[in-house]
């Protein structure tokens, strides 16, 4: 399942590669996460549709190269120890229940944003936190070893978001910090239920 989510990603951004500039803010904007519309759809306003492409999309696009391939790295690192322990099916059920977490996490901190985020980024912080939280040797509960790595994590994402920020960029720090959260939480059911 690793391979094949490392290779839905990279065709995705070879098709963004290849389109022409109208064609891939078109894309990005119906497939990466919009808080606006996710706000817009709960409203009636705009089609239930449109808030689904955002929630789900979000996790198959990236803003460059670089960033899909820190993501695909980072993806495949964790794959390969993760999905043997998980099985496909649930390592791919914590990819997309991280990612979406991280999507409505990102909505409930900007609910009206309308500038798009895409990435993995959210769904890798979920297999990051549930690696954490299967390989990790902590002696502590497993509730104090999840508050712990969520305290860390957090602070890290807005040391980050601090640091990198810019004009022009904007890094979804809370969609970072619900996909982690969502790790966290599924990582032993999941486990349990290999």
């Amino acid at each position: 399942m690793t391979r094949w989510l490392v290779l839905a990603n990279a065709v995705l951004a070879i098709l963004m590669g290849l389109a022409g500039e109208q064609a891939r803010q078109w894309l990005v904007f119906w497939g990466g996460l919009v808080p606006l519309r996710l706000t817009l759809a709960v409203d009636g306003q705009v089609p239930v549709l449109g808030a689904v492409s955002t929630l789900f999309g979000h996790m198959f696009l990236h803003g460059g190269a670089l960033h899909l391939v820190m993501n695909m790295v980072m993806l495949l690192a964790i794959g390969r120890l993760l999905e043997p322990v998980l099985g496909a099916r649930r390592f791919l059920m914590l990819y997309v229940l991280s990612g979406l977490a991280g999507g409505l996490a990102e909505w409930g901190w900007s609910p009206l944003s309308a500038v798009p985020a895409v990435g993995a980024s959210g769904a890798i912080s979920g297999l990051v936190a549930a690696q954490a939280m299967l390989f990790g040797q902590s002696k502590r509960s497993p509730l104090v070893q999840a508050l712990g790595l969520g305290v860390a994590w957090v602070v890290l994402q807005v040391l980050a978001g601090a640091a990198l920020a810019g004009p022009g960029l904007r890094i979804a720090i809370m969609a970072h910090i619900g996909g982690f959260i969502a790790g966290l939480v599924l990582a032993r059911p999941l486990a349990r239920g290999a």
